[in-house]
């Protein structure tokens, strides 16, 4: 019996994680987004504090475990094979850096907002509008990133 490799290990790992973070993308992109935008700012806002606590901690855990899996993979890359033998990896992890990047700028600070009781109504309709659009730009970046894996993965440089 072969043993596994570790990088096969890694790049199972890999794909499923990247696969979670683009599934998010997906749902979004192909009608929850939209979805959301037509029904009433405040119980959008309702929602959203009803699902935040739910999801925060899944989701940290999922994001800080594939960024860590993603750049194991990119450091157990094959590299004499030349760039094209580590640059969808090496993309798909910076993609998920600048998706990371986002949700400390902007999702966090956005999220912080429609948890608090400061909100008021008027400023709802704004926040929904904001929410939306940095998760529908994070959801490009992870479906990105994830199609660039597959591709390294389908036409992989030996």
């Amino acid at each position: 019996m072969k043993p596994i490799e570790l990088i096969s290990v890694v790049r199972i790992v890999g794909i499923v994680l990247y696969f979670f973070i683009a599934a998010q993308g997906a749902f979004y992109h192909f009608g929850f987004g939209k979805a959301l935008y037509n029904i009433p700012s405040e119980d959008f806002i309702v929602l959203r504090k009803a699902v935040d606590p739910i999801v925060r901690g899944r989701f940290k855990v999922l994001y800080l475990s594939a960024l860590a899996i993603m750049f194991i993979w990119f450091l157990m890359s094959d590299k004499s094979a030349g760039f094209l033998s580590y640059a969808p990896v090496l993309m798909a992890f910076l993609l998920l850096v600048a998706d990371l990047a986002l949700i400390v700028k902007v999702s966090e600070p956005v999220n912080a907002l429609i948890n608090s009781d400061t909100l008021s109504t008027a400023e709802s309709s704004t926040v929904r509008s904001e929410w939306l659009k940095f998760i529908m730009i994070r959801g490009y970046l992870s479906i990105a990133g994830f199609f660039l894996l597959l591709i390294h993965l389908v036409f992989k440089v030996r």
